[in-house]
């Protein structure tokens, strides 16, 4: 189980910035550079600020000469110019405004203060939540959440997949915000699918679910075996008939009688393949089979078997045909 391990010192990126790192520092902070891109963004929007604060250049903007002649022309006498107060008034502008830096990135920028965030990219992830909550993200998935639930509720933000079993508190209901979708619940386990296309699928395994269109207000409750869908704004509940709408992250793909037309849909959802079906002799067909954690290849060839059918594999598109052609 993985807990996130792309946090950072902040007194180490001040030091960063402030060019007073160690060796040893400067090690550390390249090696969470290189963790994942998000880093280098934190970081260039801490450099931004950074940077902008210390325009104010202190020293430059104390003009000597023009405060010696307006302290002459008021006091007709000649008197040492008193610089301190205007270096410490000008000091403290700079300290308040990388104070208030820091507290914006504290409390917006996830990786560097109260947020954390996980990017799964080319492989899953699971996540344990400072709540006892497992989430299992999906390749090409993030998730934000606080790397602590100091408040009423337990916000987090996803984009992308991921299936969440979330640890029962009924004095902090867990939120999920996702696309147009917001998700409440208590303690329960459920999948959200929030395509890039912008519909949001919430399939529930257990428990009960509230599914909000945040663009319209309206609101369904799903309890174990519905499904809820927002699409272009619509909401809509049913009865969930996917059988595999986990099994990306249970590894078991189940056909039960299974029209091909959804078989394919499901095998290319599944393993990131194209499939091109040149068989008419099949488009009417059922299919049942189960495949756990089953290679491609093993797939391939219990399709030819089935089936008989002839099936030929370019990079990842997979066209079937007839036997005789």
């Amino acid at each position: 189980m993985k807990n996130n391990n792309q946090h950072i010192d902040e007194q180490l990126l001040v030091a960063i910035l402030e060019e007073r790192a160690t060796g040893q520092d400067k090690l550390n902070f390249q090696n969470w550079i290189d963790a994942t891109p998000e880093n280098e963004e934190i970081f260039q929007k801490m450099l931004k600020i950074w940077k902008s604060s210390k325009e104010i250049e202190v020293f430059q903007r104390i003009d000597e000469a023009a405060d010696w002649k307006m302290i002459k022309a008021k006091s007709g006498k000649s008197r040492k110019l008193n610089t301190t107060k205007l270096v410490m008034r000008y000091a403290a502008t700079v300290l308040v405004l990388i104070s208030l830096s820091l507290v914006y990135l504290y409390q917006t920028t996830p990786g560097f203060g109260k947020y954390a965030q996980s990017h799964a990219i080319m492989q899953k992830e699971q996540i344990l939540l400072a709540d006892g909550t497992e989430v299992f993200l999906n390749k090409k998935s993030k998730i934000i959440y606080p790397k602590y639930f100091n408040s009423k509720i337990r916000n987090v933000e996803l984009e992308g997949e991921a299936y969440f079993q979330v640890k029962r508190n009924p004095n902090k209901p867990f939120i999920i915000k996702s696309g147009d979708a917001i998700i409440e619940v208590l303690g329960t386990s459920f999948n959200v699918n929030n395509r890039t296309d912008g519909t949001t699928i919430v399939s529930v395994n257990s428990g009960k679910v509230s599914l909000k269109n945040q663009n319209t207000g309206e609101l369904v409750y799903l309890t174990k075996g519905e499904k809820g869908i927002i699409q272009k704004q619509e909401l809509s509940e049913s009865v969930n008939k996917e059988f595999n709408y986990k099994s990306w992250k249970t590894g078991v793909l189940v056909f039960k009688e299974t029209p091909m037309k959804k078989v394919f849909a499901d095998l290319e959802q599944h393993y990131g393949v194209k499939i091109t079906n040149k068989s008419l002799k099949i488009d009417t067909l059922t299919y049942t089979n189960t495949f756990t954690n089953a290679k491609l290849d093993k797939v391939i060839e219990e399709l030819k078997i089935g089936l008989k059918v002839h099936v030929s594999q370019k990079g990842n598109h997979l066209i079937i045909s007839d036997e005789n052609n």
